[in-house]
């Protein structure tokens, strides 16, 4: 089971309408429960699968503003009424207690019942955010738009036509947005929590 918990690092003066915005856009995403408002700043939801999971935080990477903590329990059966209190809190965790000092960009990860899994799960799909945490920063508000649209499920051709721009010119903007490390990173970050998520009897 998994759950995000993101922490706003931003300046927003009425931080508290932006985080609530937030959280009720986060969970129109597909594969997400709805986002819990938790105080001022914090928002945290149980997801249900890697892919949504890996499209939340990326969400949260690229508006730049944000801390996460990813919490991954395989041991938690969704039958169990507790399940969601209990890897909520493990997502919790991971990022730290309110009025902890955290970077916005960051994605901390803690993983439980770990014995099943690489003991470096955690450490390798931090790792793998954070470079793909670098790709999306120095993106600019073209690549961002162009990037968008081709995360929506636009292929290039209908990309361009809608921001009125030719293929070349599309397939530019994307070279120059690491379009393509964005992919793999993307595909790496899901396989590595798809991983670390795998109840003990599918890993044996």
């Amino acid at each position: 089971m998994l759950a995000v918990h993101a922490r706003y690092r931003g300046k927003a003066v009425r931080r508290a309408d932006l985080v609530k915005r937030s959280a009720e856009a986060l969970s129109t995403l597909k594969g997400v429960g709805k986002f819990e408002v938790l105080g001022v700043e914090d928002i945290c939801a149980v997801i249900d699968s890697a892919q949504p999971a890996c499209d939340v935080v990326m969400a949260l990477l690229s508006d730049g503003e944000w801390a996460v903590g990813l919490g991954i329990d395989p041991s938690l059966d969704s039958g169990d009424e507790s399940a969601p209190e209990r890897v909520r809190k493990i997502a919790s965790s991971a990022l730290g207690p309110v009025g902890r000092s955290v970077r916005a960009g960051s994605v901390k990860v803690k993983v439980l019942n770990s014995s099943q899994v690489s003991d470096t799960s955690a450490f390798d799909i931090a790792a793998t955010f954070q470079l793909l945490g670098q790709v999306l920063s120095k993106r600019s508000l073209e690549g961002r738009e162009a990037t968008s649209l081709m995360r929506r499920g636009l292929n290039q051709n209908e990309a361009a036509e809608e921001l009125g721009i030719s293929k070349q010119a599309m397939s530019q903007r994307l070279q120059a947005a690491g379009w393509q490390a964005e992919n793999s990173g993307w595909r790496l970050a899901v396989h590595l929590i798809d991983w670390a998520n795998r109840p003990a009897a599918a890993v044996a």
